[in-house]
């Protein structure tokens, strides 16, 4: 399979993937946005296909809200403003779009089929654990797609993920490999090891000259930091008082008008068996596909089992793993001739080969669930959830509205401010770019009180948002330059620095000299003698070995085999930057035929993935070779 892919990946097809964001109503799909038209600027052009500045800045933007909804408070937004990481990022984006196109170079595709099933699984577009036609469309208009749009931009989507699927499933491991793993994995060793005291160095070592020299060549390391204060208005949706009950009379109104909302459609489980050939192929390929088509469905008539037949033999490679599972479809989600041959069977019933522009389809229905609507008492708490949260979300957006308004005329105070929205104007203590407390330990509030119009201009900052249905103004009320500190406030550090240096310096010198001995013949038991010191032991310790300095031990597991009878010796340096002599013994390779059968299969699941990650780098690797990549860095 790689290697068909290797050879086809000079043909370039254009890729998009898409990172659509819904909370609440939307769902993550993928990130970027590749386009051909209009663009006269790039950051880079993968063969034929360009990515625009907008797609890097579309990615850029999700990477960096992803990471700060995964970092919360340790979130720093300068850490994703350097050259490493957009360069990083810009390399992903132009990877993907080298798999895409050896994929579809390699005749791989995402069948309409499949883009339904796995569209229909989406949680945003269900209700009650089940798609929901209606609240399809109503997601959609919220986030400005057609449903064209984004089963277009889903489908690429999962074209870039078909690939590396691919990849996994053609991945090879051998009994033989998952073998030499487990010795190697579960080996365990023997050994012993002299833990080396540390050299004794009098505080005279270090002189007064000795400080005032390293304090005048690193003054810069010893400032205290630039520090600000804020006065800050909070708009917080929490915090906000919970709205009235509604009425019985409101509440059964509401559920008049959305009865729709709280029923199912029927719902039919299916699984299907797909025959692939183009809607544009000739006549004697269509002739073949059908026939083959039509042999299966015989099979299945003479009691072939249909998961296992699809399995063998089904181009669909979304749903063939799984027996050909489409899970639960309603009307409205496959092509009409799909779906009006699926309407037309009872349960455990077989269509005859049904032509879609993807193939030729046999169709299982296993279950049918018939349409139901919830009764009012059922959907009662509900609907008084919903009815709070709509008042709560319009008291919000109404305070969030002045917020906005009168932030933008604040000048000089923001008492009108806190009046407009209720709030109280509050002061932080002061603060550092790097560290804050309270409303200061968000990073975007340091940043915009370090900003040019909040600490040189003076001015209020726009509404910023720290958190979902939180949000901040803020104003400068204290400015502390950096300034240096005297050298007698830091000489403390400044001894402590230098004599730690020299100690190490001492420790790492009579590791060195004890080394020296071992392996010129002396004992350990010998060497331990003359430094006071005791001669510790492991036996059959693991990689993993508990008790064990992790140091300590993967020095040890470093070390090469010893001959029969012999020893291996070494230096480690341990915790707290201490050494330790060592004395490798024996190498005892694990037993395979330890592990039960459940254990083997994991081995080998894990191989299995591992080898396809280096399939996938190597796949990588060839295709930028044969590609020709052109990349703007001044544009990132």
């Amino acid at each position: 399979m790689l290697q068909l892919i290797r050879d086809k990946s000079s043909s370039k097809v254009f890729y998009i993937t898409l990172l659509v964001l819904m909370t609440g109503g939307l769902l993550v799909f993928g990130i970027g946005d590749y386009s051909f038209g209009g663009a006269t600027t790039y950051v880079a052009k993968v063969g034929k296909e360009i990515i625009t500045e907008q797609d890097f800045q579309q990615r850029f933007d999700e990477q960096r809200r992803q990471m700060r909804t995964m970092m919360r408070d340790a979130y720093q937004p300068k850490m994703f403003e350097t050259p490493e990481f957009k360069r990083q990022l810009l390399d992903q984006l132009i990877d993907e779009a080298l798999i895409q196109q050896a994929g579809a170079a390699a005749g791989l595709a995402v069948t309409d089929t499949r883009l339904q099933a796995e569209i229909a699984k989406i949680e945003a577009f269900q209700v009650n654990g089940k798609f929901d036609q209606d609240r399809y469309q109503l997601a959609l208009r919220g986030s400005g797609f057609s449903p064209r749009q984004f089963e277009a931009r889903m489908r690429r989507d999962m074209a870039v993920k078909e690939l590396p699927a691919q990849l996994a499933a053609s991945a090879l491991v051998t009994t033989g490999d998952a073998n030499n793993f487990v010795r190697l994995r579960d080996q365990t060793r023997d050994f012993r090891y002299l833990a080396l005291p540390q050299s004794v160095l009098a505080d005279a070592v270090v002189s007064a000259d000795d400080e005032q020299k390293y304090f005048a060549a690193h003054a810069a390391d010893y400032v205290t930091p630039e520090q600000v204060a804020v006065e800050y208005v909070e708009l917080d949706g929490a915090a906000l008082a919970p709205a009235a009950a509604p009425s019985e009379a409101d509440l059964r109104s509401r559920y008049a008008a959305q009865a729709a909302r709280f029923g199912t459609k029927e719902q039919r489980l299916a699984s299907h068996i797909l025959v692939e050939v183009a809607a544009g192929a000739d006549a004697a390929t269509q002739k073949s596909a059908l026939q083959k088509a039509e042999t299966l469905a015989a099979e299945l008539a003479a009691g072939k089992d249909f998961a296992e037949l699809a399995k063998a033999s089904s181009a669909d490679a979304g749903t063939r793993a799984a027996g050909g599972d489409l899970g639960w479809i309603e009307a409205g989600i496959m092509e009409p001739a799909f779906e009006q041959a699926l309407l037309a069977l009872k349960p455990g019933e077989v269509s005859a080969p049904v032509r879609t522009e993807q193939g030729y389809h046999l169709i299982l229905l296993r279950e049918v669930k018939p349409a139901a609507t919830k009764s009012f008492e059922e959907v009662r708490a509900q609907l008084e959830t919903e009815f709070a949260q709509e008042q709560h979300n319009e008291k919000l957006a109404d305070l969030q509205d002045k917020l906005f308004t009168v932030a933008d005329q604040a000048n000089g105070t923001l008492e009108p401010l806190a009046k407009a929205i209720g709030g109280t104007v509050q002061t932080t203590p002061l603060f550092s770019q790097d560290v804050g407390f309270g409303i200061a330990m968000f990073p975007e509030i340091r940043a915009a009180a370090f900003s040019l119009e909040v600490k040189t201009d003076g001015l209020s900052s726009e509404p910023i948002e720290v958190s979902k249905d939180r949000m901040v103004v803020i104003r400068l009320a204290q400015h502390k330059p950096a300034t240096p500190r005297a050298f007698d406030a830091v000489k403390p550090e400044v001894h402590a620095l230098l004599l730690s240096e020299r100690q190490q310096k001492a420790n790492r010198e009579a590791a060195d000299a004890a080394l020296k001995r071992l392996l010129g013949g002396e004992t350990l038991e010998a060497i331990a003698a003359s430094l006071g010191a005791t001669v510790s032991e492991g036996k059959a310790v693991g990689r993993q070995g508990l008790n064990q300095d992790r140091q300590l031990l993967a020095e040890v597991f470093k070390m090469p085999r010893p001959q029969a009878g012999g020893t291996i010796h070494g230096l480690a340096e341990v915790a707290g930057k201490k050494f330790a002599l060592l004395e490798l013994q024996a190498v005892h390779d694990a037993d395979p035929k330890a592990l039960d059968a459940a254990a083997q299969t994991a081995v080998r699941d894990q191989l299995r993935q591992e080898l396809s990650a280096l399939e996938s780098a190597a796949l990588r690797k060839a295709l930028r070779a044969r590609t020709k990549i052109e990349v703007n860095e001044d544009r990132l």
